[in-house]
Protein backbone atom coordinates (compact mmCIF):
# COMPACT_ATOMS: atom_id res chain seq x y z
CA UNK A 1 0.00 0.00 0.00
CA UNK A 2 1.28 3.47 -0.90
CA UNK A 3 2.46 5.49 2.08
CA UNK A 4 0.06 8.23 3.11
CA UNK A 5 2.81 10.86 2.98
CA UNK A 6 3.69 9.94 -0.62
CA UNK A 7 0.03 9.88 -1.67
CA UNK A 8 -0.47 13.28 -0.05
CA UNK A 9 2.53 14.73 -1.85
CA UNK A 10 1.31 13.47 -5.23
CA UNK A 11 -2.15 14.87 -4.47
CA UNK A 12 -0.66 18.26 -3.59
CA UNK A 13 1.29 18.33 -6.87
CA UNK A 14 -1.83 17.45 -8.87
CA UNK A 15 -3.94 20.13 -7.18
CA UNK A 16 -1.20 22.74 -7.53
CA UNK A 17 -1.06 22.16 -11.29
CA UNK A 18 -4.86 22.05 -11.52
CA UNK A 19 -5.51 25.23 -9.51
CA UNK A 20 -2.57 27.35 -10.65
CA UNK A 21 -2.37 26.28 -14.30
CA UNK A 22 -5.85 24.92 -14.95
CA UNK A 23 -6.76 28.05 -16.88
CA UNK A 24 -4.12 27.25 -19.48
CA UNK A 25 -5.26 23.65 -19.87
CA UNK A 26 -8.97 24.32 -20.23
CA UNK A 27 -9.05 27.76 -21.83
CA UNK A 28 -10.08 26.38 -25.21
CA UNK A 29 -13.24 24.94 -23.68
CA UNK A 30 -14.43 28.30 -22.32
CA UNK A 31 -14.79 31.37 -24.48
CA UNK A 32 -15.25 33.58 -21.44
CA UNK A 33 -15.19 33.18 -17.69
CA UNK A 34 -17.74 30.67 -16.48
CA UNK A 35 -19.46 30.72 -13.13
CA UNK A 36 -20.90 27.80 -11.24
CA UNK A 37 -22.78 30.35 -9.13
CA UNK A 38 -24.21 33.86 -9.69
CA UNK A 39 -21.60 36.44 -10.68
CA UNK A 40 -20.99 39.38 -8.38
CA UNK A 41 -19.64 42.63 -9.78
CA UNK A 42 -18.28 45.69 -8.01
CA UNK A 43 -20.79 48.55 -7.73
CA UNK A 44 -20.17 51.59 -9.89
CA UNK A 45 -17.24 53.57 -8.55
CA UNK A 46 -16.24 50.96 -5.97
CA UNK A 47 -12.67 49.62 -5.84
CA UNK A 48 -11.87 46.22 -7.35
CA UNK A 49 -8.67 44.51 -8.41
CA UNK A 50 -9.53 45.11 -12.09
CA UNK A 51 -9.50 48.87 -11.49
CA UNK A 52 -6.00 49.12 -10.06
CA UNK A 53 -3.31 50.13 -12.54
CA UNK A 54 -0.05 48.27 -13.07
CA UNK A 55 2.38 49.52 -10.48
CA UNK A 56 -0.23 49.72 -7.75
CA UNK A 57 -0.17 47.23 -4.90
CA UNK A 58 -3.47 45.51 -5.81
CA UNK A 59 -2.97 45.35 -9.56
CA UNK A 60 -4.09 42.01 -10.99
CA UNK A 61 -4.08 40.64 -14.52
CA UNK A 62 -7.09 41.80 -16.55
CA UNK A 63 -7.67 38.28 -17.78
CA UNK A 64 -10.53 36.63 -15.90
CA UNK A 65 -10.33 33.18 -14.31
CA UNK A 66 -12.22 30.39 -16.00
CA UNK A 67 -14.58 29.68 -13.10
CA UNK A 68 -15.79 32.67 -11.10
CA UNK A 69 -16.14 30.69 -7.87
CA UNK A 70 -14.26 30.51 -4.56
CA UNK A 71 -13.04 27.12 -3.26
CA UNK A 72 -11.84 26.68 0.36
CA UNK A 73 -8.12 26.91 -0.36
CA UNK A 74 -5.56 29.60 -1.18
CA UNK A 75 -6.17 30.07 -4.89
CA UNK A 76 -4.98 33.55 -5.71
CA UNK A 77 -6.60 36.38 -7.68
CA UNK A 78 -3.11 37.64 -8.47
CA UNK A 79 -2.09 34.53 -10.40
CA UNK A 80 -2.14 35.90 -13.96
CA UNK A 81 -3.87 34.16 -16.86
CA UNK A 82 -3.66 30.59 -15.64
CA UNK A 83 -6.01 30.62 -12.69
CA UNK A 84 -8.90 28.16 -12.79
CA UNK A 85 -10.89 29.71 -9.91
CA UNK A 86 -11.13 33.41 -9.15
CA UNK A 87 -9.75 33.76 -5.63
CA UNK A 88 -9.72 32.44 -2.10
CA UNK A 89 -12.87 32.68 0.02
CA UNK A 90 -11.28 35.31 2.26
CA UNK A 91 -10.87 37.59 -0.78
CA UNK A 92 -14.54 37.03 -1.61
CA UNK A 93 -15.79 37.89 1.89
CA UNK A 94 -13.51 40.91 2.25
CA UNK A 95 -14.38 42.58 -1.05
CA UNK A 96 -18.11 41.99 -0.67
CA UNK A 97 -18.13 43.49 2.81
CA UNK A 98 -16.66 46.62 1.23
CA UNK A 99 -19.15 46.51 -1.63
CA UNK A 100 -22.04 45.96 0.82
CA UNK A 101 -23.34 43.25 -1.50
CA UNK A 102 -26.86 42.07 -0.76
CA UNK A 103 -26.89 38.81 1.16
CA UNK A 104 -29.07 37.07 -1.45
CA UNK A 105 -26.17 37.26 -3.93
CA UNK A 106 -23.66 36.04 -1.34
CA UNK A 107 -25.62 33.04 -0.07
CA UNK A 108 -25.00 30.68 -3.05
CA UNK A 109 -21.23 31.25 -2.84
CA UNK A 110 -21.23 30.90 0.95
CA UNK A 111 -23.32 27.70 0.69
CA UNK A 112 -20.84 26.27 -1.86
CA UNK A 113 -17.92 27.03 0.47
CA UNK A 114 -19.71 25.64 3.53
CA UNK A 115 -20.60 22.43 1.67
CA UNK A 116 -16.98 21.77 0.67
CA UNK A 117 -15.71 22.77 4.10
CA UNK A 118 -18.23 20.50 5.80
CA UNK A 119 -17.15 17.56 3.64
CA UNK A 120 -13.45 17.75 4.43
CA UNK A 121 -12.71 20.40 7.07
CA UNK A 122 -9.07 21.52 7.01
CA UNK A 123 -8.03 18.65 4.78
CA UNK A 124 -8.17 21.41 2.14
CA UNK A 125 -5.24 23.04 3.95
CA UNK A 126 -3.15 19.88 4.17
CA UNK A 127 -3.83 18.33 0.77
CA UNK A 128 -5.07 21.03 -1.63
CA UNK A 129 -3.80 24.51 -0.67
CA UNK A 130 -1.20 25.66 -3.27
CA UNK A 131 0.43 28.06 -0.81
CA UNK A 132 0.77 25.30 1.78
CA UNK A 133 2.29 23.06 -0.90
CA UNK A 134 4.92 25.67 -1.72
CA UNK A 135 5.67 25.90 1.99
CA UNK A 136 6.11 22.13 2.15
CA UNK A 137 8.62 22.38 -0.70
CA UNK A 138 10.61 24.87 1.37
CA UNK A 139 10.52 22.40 4.26
CA UNK A 140 11.73 19.66 1.89
CA UNK A 141 14.69 21.82 0.91
CA UNK A 142 15.56 22.21 4.58
CA UNK A 143 15.41 18.44 5.07
CA UNK A 144 17.59 17.75 2.03
CA UNK A 145 20.15 20.16 3.42
CA UNK A 146 20.25 17.95 6.49
CA UNK A 147 18.88 20.63 8.78
CA UNK A 148 16.50 19.88 11.62
CA UNK A 149 13.40 21.86 12.36
CA UNK A 150 12.77 24.12 15.32
CA UNK A 151 10.40 22.87 17.99
CA UNK A 152 8.34 25.71 19.37
CA UNK A 153 6.73 25.98 22.76
CA UNK A 154 3.00 25.41 23.33
CA UNK A 155 2.81 29.04 24.48
CA UNK A 156 4.02 30.26 21.08
CA UNK A 157 1.50 28.05 19.27
CA UNK A 158 -1.29 29.40 21.48
CA UNK A 159 -0.18 32.96 20.74
CA UNK A 160 -0.16 32.29 17.00
CA UNK A 161 -3.63 30.75 17.16
CA UNK A 162 -4.98 33.84 18.89
CA UNK A 163 -3.21 36.08 16.38
CA UNK A 164 -4.84 34.13 13.53
CA UNK A 165 -8.33 34.98 14.74
CA UNK A 166 -7.37 38.57 15.53
CA UNK A 167 -6.00 38.96 12.00
CA UNK A 168 -9.20 37.46 10.61
CA UNK A 169 -11.37 39.79 12.71
CA UNK A 170 -9.51 43.04 12.14
CA UNK A 171 -9.01 42.64 8.39
CA UNK A 172 -12.71 41.88 7.92
CA UNK A 173 -13.60 44.75 10.25
CA UNK A 174 -11.48 47.07 8.13
CA UNK A 175 -13.31 45.85 5.01
CA UNK A 176 -16.62 46.72 6.67
CA UNK A 177 -15.53 50.13 7.98
CA UNK A 178 -14.34 51.48 4.63
CA UNK A 179 -17.83 50.84 3.24
CA UNK A 180 -19.19 53.50 5.61
CA UNK A 181 -19.82 56.75 3.68
CA UNK A 182 -17.71 58.80 6.09
CA UNK A 183 -14.70 56.53 5.37
CA UNK A 184 -15.20 56.09 1.63
CA UNK A 185 -12.06 58.14 0.94
CA UNK A 186 -10.03 55.28 2.46
CA UNK A 187 -11.47 52.57 0.18
CA UNK A 188 -8.68 52.43 -2.37
CA UNK A 189 -5.89 52.31 0.21
CA UNK A 190 -7.52 49.81 2.59
CA UNK A 191 -9.33 47.65 0.03
CA UNK A 192 -8.62 43.91 0.52
CA UNK A 193 -6.29 44.59 3.47
CA UNK A 194 -5.17 41.00 3.93
CA UNK A 195 -4.50 40.52 0.20
CA UNK A 196 -2.11 43.45 0.43
CA UNK A 197 -0.21 41.53 3.13
CA UNK A 198 -0.59 37.96 1.86
CA UNK A 199 2.57 36.18 0.60
CA UNK A 200 0.44 34.68 -2.17
CA UNK A 201 0.07 38.10 -3.82
CA UNK A 202 3.85 38.22 -4.26
CA UNK A 203 4.43 34.53 -4.98
CA UNK A 204 1.71 33.38 -7.37
CA UNK A 205 2.31 35.95 -10.16
CA UNK A 206 5.77 34.40 -10.58
CA UNK A 207 4.13 31.09 -11.59
CA UNK A 208 2.14 32.91 -14.26
CA UNK A 209 5.20 34.56 -15.78
CA UNK A 210 4.36 37.98 -14.35
CA UNK A 211 6.35 40.17 -11.97
CA UNK A 212 4.36 40.86 -8.80
CA UNK A 213 3.80 44.38 -7.51
CA UNK A 214 6.69 44.34 -5.06
CA UNK A 215 6.14 47.89 -3.85
CA UNK A 216 3.75 50.81 -3.99
CA UNK A 217 4.97 54.04 -2.42
CA UNK A 218 2.14 56.24 -3.72
CA UNK A 219 1.18 57.39 -0.22
CA UNK A 220 2.09 56.60 3.42
CA UNK A 221 -0.65 53.97 3.77
CA UNK A 222 0.55 51.98 0.79
CA UNK A 223 4.13 52.33 1.99
CA UNK A 224 3.10 50.69 5.26
CA UNK A 225 1.28 47.87 3.46
CA UNK A 226 4.30 47.38 1.19
CA UNK A 227 6.71 47.01 4.11
CA UNK A 228 4.27 44.75 5.97
CA UNK A 229 3.91 42.54 2.87
CA UNK A 230 7.69 42.11 2.77
CA UNK A 231 7.66 41.16 6.46
CA UNK A 232 4.82 38.66 5.93
CA UNK A 233 6.67 37.11 2.97
CA UNK A 234 9.86 36.79 5.03
CA UNK A 235 7.91 35.24 7.91
CA UNK A 236 6.26 32.80 5.49
CA UNK A 237 9.64 31.66 4.14
CA UNK A 238 11.23 31.41 7.57
CA UNK A 239 8.18 29.67 9.07
CA UNK A 240 8.42 26.79 6.60
CA UNK A 241 12.21 26.67 6.54
CA UNK A 242 12.77 26.60 10.28
CA UNK A 243 9.51 25.04 11.37
CA UNK A 244 6.72 22.85 10.04
CA UNK A 245 3.50 24.47 8.86
CA UNK A 246 3.91 27.33 11.32
CA UNK A 247 2.33 29.67 8.77
CA UNK A 248 -0.90 27.66 8.92
CA UNK A 249 -1.28 28.97 12.47
CA UNK A 250 -1.75 32.55 11.23
CA UNK A 251 -3.51 31.99 7.91
CA UNK A 252 -7.04 33.52 7.95
CA UNK A 253 -8.29 30.99 5.39
CA UNK A 254 -7.23 28.29 7.84
CA UNK A 255 -9.10 30.22 10.54
CA UNK A 256 -12.27 29.99 8.44
CA UNK A 257 -11.72 26.28 7.83
CA UNK A 258 -11.01 25.52 11.48
CA UNK A 259 -14.66 26.16 12.35
CA UNK A 260 -15.58 23.08 10.28
CA UNK A 261 -13.04 20.59 11.62
CA UNK A 262 -15.38 19.43 14.34
CA UNK A 263 -18.66 18.25 12.91
CA UNK A 264 -17.28 17.68 9.42
CA UNK A 265 -17.94 14.38 7.66
CA UNK A 266 -14.20 13.59 7.81
CA UNK A 267 -13.30 12.31 11.26
CA UNK A 268 -10.16 11.06 12.96
CA UNK A 269 -11.06 8.39 15.53
CA UNK A 270 -8.89 7.22 18.42
CA UNK A 271 -9.27 3.98 20.34
CA UNK A 272 -8.07 5.09 23.76
CA UNK A 273 -7.86 1.50 25.01
CA UNK A 274 -5.22 0.75 22.37
CA UNK A 275 -3.18 3.92 22.92
CA UNK A 276 0.06 3.25 24.84
CA UNK A 277 0.92 6.91 25.39
CA UNK A 278 4.03 6.83 23.18
CA UNK A 279 3.39 10.47 22.10
CA UNK A 280 4.47 9.82 18.51
CA UNK A 281 1.31 11.62 17.31
CA UNK A 282 2.24 14.73 19.31
CA UNK A 283 5.86 14.72 18.13
CA UNK A 284 5.10 14.28 14.43
CA UNK A 285 2.27 16.83 14.10
CA UNK A 286 3.42 19.59 11.70
CA UNK A 287 1.05 22.16 13.23
CA UNK A 288 2.21 21.44 16.77
CA UNK A 289 -1.08 20.02 18.00
CA UNK A 290 -0.91 17.64 20.95
CA UNK A 291 -4.66 17.10 21.10
CA UNK A 292 -4.67 13.54 19.70
CA UNK A 293 -2.13 12.49 22.33
CA UNK A 294 -3.77 14.31 25.23
CA UNK A 295 -7.38 13.32 24.55
CA UNK A 296 -8.18 10.28 26.69
CA UNK A 297 -11.97 10.17 26.61
CA UNK A 298 -13.40 11.23 23.26
CA UNK A 299 -13.39 8.87 20.33
CA UNK A 300 -13.44 11.58 17.64
CA UNK A 301 -10.22 13.60 17.97
CA UNK A 302 -10.72 16.25 15.28
CA UNK A 303 -9.09 19.50 16.36
CA UNK A 304 -9.37 23.04 14.97
CA UNK A 305 -5.66 23.10 14.02
CA UNK A 306 -5.55 19.66 12.37
CA UNK A 307 -4.88 19.75 8.60
CA UNK A 308 -5.44 15.99 8.19
CA UNK A 309 -1.92 15.34 6.92
CA UNK A 310 -2.34 11.97 8.71
CA UNK A 311 1.26 11.79 9.85
CA UNK A 312 -0.03 10.71 13.25
CA UNK A 313 -1.97 7.85 11.70
CA UNK A 314 0.92 6.79 9.48
CA UNK A 315 3.47 6.77 12.31
CA UNK A 316 1.24 5.47 15.11
CA UNK A 317 2.73 2.10 16.17
CA UNK A 318 -0.52 0.73 17.58
CA UNK A 319 -2.71 -1.44 15.40
CA UNK A 320 -6.10 0.23 14.70
CA UNK A 321 -5.52 2.88 17.33
CA UNK A 322 -6.17 5.73 14.88
CA UNK A 323 -8.78 5.49 12.12
CA UNK A 324 -9.84 8.00 9.46
CA UNK A 325 -13.54 7.85 8.62
CA UNK A 326 -15.67 9.60 6.01
CA UNK A 327 -19.43 9.57 6.62
CA UNK A 328 -18.68 6.94 9.25
CA UNK A 329 -16.94 4.62 6.76
CA UNK A 330 -13.33 3.64 7.39
CA UNK A 331 -10.84 5.00 4.87
CA UNK A 332 -7.56 3.98 6.53
CA UNK A 333 -6.15 3.22 9.96
CA UNK A 334 -2.89 2.80 11.82
CA UNK A 335 -1.13 -0.56 11.70
CA UNK A 336 1.25 -2.24 14.10
CA UNK A 337 4.87 -1.07 13.90
CA UNK A 338 7.90 -1.92 15.94
CA UNK A 339 9.29 1.30 17.37
CA UNK A 340 12.93 1.16 18.39
CA UNK A 341 13.98 2.67 21.69
CA UNK A 342 14.98 6.31 21.30
CA UNK A 343 12.89 6.66 18.11
CA UNK A 344 13.58 10.06 16.56
CA UNK A 345 11.16 11.72 14.20
CA UNK A 346 14.00 13.83 12.90
CA UNK A 347 15.42 10.62 11.46
CA UNK A 348 11.97 10.03 10.03
CA UNK A 349 12.49 13.15 7.90
CA UNK A 350 9.71 15.21 9.34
Amino acid sequence: MMKISLFRKLTQIAFFIFLVYGGYFFKSEWKEAESLLPKIAAPKGAPSTSRFRKGEILWASDELPLIDTYPPSAVCRFNPRGGLFKACFFHFISENFTWATHVKYLLPHIAFFVLLAFLAGRLWCGWVCPLGFLGDIISSIRRHLGLGYRKFTPELYNTLRKFKYLLLFFTLLMSVLIAIPALKHLECDFFLPYCQLCPGRLIFPLFGGEAPMWYDFYNPTRCIFTFLSWIFLLLFLLAFFYGRRIWCQVCPIGAFMSFFNRGATLELHKDNLKCNGCAVCAECCPVGSTYVYEEKKRQVVNHADCIFCLRCLQLCPRDKCLTLKFFGKKLTQSVFKKVAAGFSLRKGKM
